[in-house]
């Protein structure tokens, strides 16, 4: 299973997951407070594959080479549309947090893997490639 897939399913849930409130409250052109019907969502309830990831389980996640070499970590995804898995956000370089730095790549990229009860991740880079990959700009919530 590839983490665009586990990812996209999770964000598909996000998306189709909350339902909208059926009215809402606004000023017209008096300055009157009115009601008007709004769009509401409809529930989608689906049954999930016993090997899905859920994305508290993937961060953190180490990443490892075809060497099995350590190469960096999960540390975020970047979400477009509201749906879409656009990016998987890998925390490079550095040594326990200093010097880190954070590189973009494409959930396609990105092989991950049970590992008894947790994930493995891979990709086919190198840690000089990664190192060398354009840097994303990322502030990592503390």
């Amino acid at each position: 299973m590839t983490l665009k897939t586990a990812l996209a399913t999770a964000a598909l849930l996000l998306a189709c997951g909350s339902a909208m409130a059926q009215t809402a409250t606004q000023p017209d052109a008096t300055g009157a407070m009115t009601t008007r019907p709004v769009k509401t969502a409809t529930v989608q309830f689906i049954t999930l594959e016993p090997a899905a990831a859920v994305t508290s389980r993937l961060l953190g996640t180490k990443v490892t080479n075809a060497q099995n070499d350590s190469v960096g970590d999960i540390a975020d995804l970047v979400i477009v549309d509201g749906k879409t898995v656009q990016a998987v956000i890998l925390g490079v370089g550095g040594f326990l947090g200093i010097g880190e730095r954070y590189v973009a790549v494409s959930p396609d990229s990105v092989t991950l893997f049970r590992d008894g009860d947790g994930w493995k991740a891979s990709v086919n880079a190198t840690k000089d490639d990664l190192n060398k990959a354009p840097a994303f700009d990322y502030k990592k919530k503390g």
